[in-house]
């Protein structure tokens, strides 16, 4: 094993030749390391052997022919501040050491007591503590630099007094000036939202007094009023008695990342509502083609119905008087039924509305269905100069047909009237039976096609219908239409 002690570089600073060989003399009697002494009588002399050569310590004179008193040790500390000194002073000059000391050096000696175990001692104090010093600062540095290039803010608590270290970044990220407040936990505790005050508390106690991870998101208040949303995550420290003494932790601004979240809940709630609306559309659409197919198939057997009693009462008066020389007659009667049957397949419209025009067509209607059904219809028509468009005489006439068609499957009655006039700015169509009537809050539900096919074709034409009804009294039903949509050319 090599058990040589170390050797030690040693910068010795002194123009005096008598303590300079007194010096020598103490070194030589150290056994602890071997010491290498290199002397320098001028400050210019030490810089140069101290930036060429290694060297673990200095002793240092504070009396130099260039360099006098306080201003040495400057002098030399500012261009080798890597290297402990170890100031040298007499009788006179030990407040001149001390100040030393403050600005750095390692510790001062007298030079009149110097002896081998004292300086022994010095040097070996000097070089560790420069190095456990050396070492803090590089902790120090790294600590510094990891905080302040971090993108969270940092915190310290000291549980025990209330001393607390925030991060420049963390009073960039929660608006807290540097210094502004003698309790700053306090402060940010109270800066806190108040809706969620109670919860970070929680969190906090739950952390110090049984362990439970602290990680919890909270908005605290901003010095221009706003809040800022931030999460938070510490660690405690705890001594052998179960008390916490410490808590270091970090916080990390989530703003824009809880902005997020809020905008895409915001999203997907209206994706829902945009989905339930769209299956609603499609429910109604469902009915709408319902109704639009009970009323096409209606209006299509009612127009085949009447044209197969024009073709049978022709077939009648025919019949008699035609013998079997006449057969042909009574084919082309027939030709004349299918080819009605086949204009009415071909157009879902009623065909005698392009050949009659509104009025007369809805006058026929009547007709067959007093004939039919044995109930009386009263007609008032005063709308001869209103010029129906093509869509509007479709939509009047199956209205008129539906509402016929309900008095004789509901109401019972022996007697219609049916109106059919205009004012100055509206055509009003109403129908009103004798028949047995309603209560007056009955609506029309989901499968009574009929009334809610006619308010659909009312609306179409931007018009409204209106319902007039009671027990044993009747119904009644009012159509009121804008002449200037009746009037409008076909909107296709």
């Amino acid at each position: 094993m090599n058990t040589s002690p170390r050797i030690v570089e040693i910068l010795l600073v002194e123009d005096s030749p008598t303590d300079a060989l007194l010096i020598h003399e103490a070194f030589s009697d150290v056994t602890d390391f071997e010491p290498r002494l290199a002397h320098a009588e001028l400050m210019s002399q030490a810089v140069a052997h101290a930036q060429t050569s290694r060297c673990d310590v200095v002793l240092l004179d504070l009396g130099l022919p260039d360099a006098q008193g306080l201003d040495s040790f400057r002098t030399l500390h500012r261009q080798i501040p890597d290297v402990p000194v170890l100031v040298l002073t007499g009788l006179d000059d030990v407040l001149v050491g001390l100040q030393a000391i403050q600005e750095g050096a390692q510790d001062y000696l007298l030079k009149k007591e110097i002896e081998p175990s004292l300086l022994s001692r010095a040097v070996r104090y000097a070089i560790e503590r420069h190095r456990v010093a050396a070492a803090l600062s590089a902790s120090e540095e790294r600590f510094q630099l990891a905080v302040s290039g971090a993108t969270a803010g940092l915190w310290d608590w000291n549980l025990k007094t209330g001393a607390v270290y925030f991060s420049p970044h963390f009073r960039t990220i929660t608006g807290i000036g540097a210094g502004a407040l003698p309790d700053e936990m306090r402060a940010h505790q109270d800066a806190i939202h108040p809706d969620d005050r109670n919860r970070a508390t929680q969190a906090l106690e739950a952390h110090l007094e049984h362990g439970h991870a602290y990680d919890v998101e909270y908005r605290v208040r901003m010095p221009s009023n706003g809040f800022r949303w931030i999460q938070s995550r510490g660690q405690a420290l705890w001594n052998s008695a179960g008390e916490p003494y410490r808590m270091v932790g970090w916080i990390m601004d989530v703003t824009d990342r809880k902005r997020d979240e809020d905008a895409l809940r915001i999203s997907r709630e209206e994706l829902r509502r945009l989905s339930a609306h769209i299956q609603h559309i499609r429910e109604e659409e469902k009915t709408r083609i319902a109704r639009e197919l009970h009323d096409d198939l209606g209006q299509q057997l009612t127009a085949l119905k009447m044209a197969v009693i024009l073709v049978g009462d022709e077939l009648k008066r025919a019949a008699p008087a035609a013998g079997a020389s006449h057969l042909p007659d009574v084919y082309s009667l027939i030709d004349q039924l299918l080819d009605s049957v086949r204009r009415i397949a071909a157009d879902l419209r009623p065909v005698m509305l392009d050949d009659l025009g509104l009025i007369p067509a809805i006058e026929w209607l009547t007709s067959q269905f007093s004939a039919r059904y044995g109930v009386q219809v009263q007609r008032r028509f005063d709308a001869d100069d209103i010029a129906f468009s093509r869509e509007s005489v479709t939509e009047v006439f199956r209205m008129v047909q539906e509402a016929l068609t309900n008095v004789v499957r509901h109401s019972g009655a022996t007697e219609v009237t049916l109106d059919i006039v205009r004012d100055k700015t509206h055509c009003i169509v109403r129908v009103a039976d004798n028949g047995r009537g309603t209560a007056r809050d009955i609506r029309p539900g989901p499968h009574s096609l009929g009334l809610l096919g006619m308010r659909e074709r009312a609306t179409r034409l931007g018009g409204e219908i209106r319902i007039g009804t009671a027990p044993g009294s009747g119904f009644e039903l009012v159509i009121t239409l804008p002449l200037a949509v009746v009037e409008a050319p076909n909107r296709e």
